[in-house]
């Protein structure tokens, strides 16, 4: 619901909080699934899923990645993203 309406400027702006602040995308996969991210950091390729209050990474994530991801979308969607998530499950 979140992820898949993310634009492109927005997984950059989340990609560099998580990862590295010069990182740059090489490719976003928006097919069935979320979000598939890969990107360029310090010339490695990282590669990454968005979730809607998760994000996977396949190398490198950093230990507190998952409270980064989190308020960089609650920066993006605001206090509903932050209701949806506390009351997921709920309904």
């Amino acid at each position: 619901m979140f992820a898949k309406k993310l634009k492109d400027h927005e997984i950059l702006q989340i990609m560099r909080a998580i990862s590295d602040p010069e990182c740059e995308i090489i490719s976003i996969f928006r097919k069935v699934t979320d979000p598939e991210v890969v990107i360029n950091s310090q010339d490695m390729e990282e590669r990454y899923v968005l979730h809607d209050f998760d994000i996977e990474g396949f190398d490198y994530l950093p230990d507190n990645s998952t409270v980064i991801y989190r308020k960089e979308m609650l920066k993006i969607y605001g206090p509903k993203y932050a209701q949806d998530y506390m009351f997921r499950g709920t309904r």
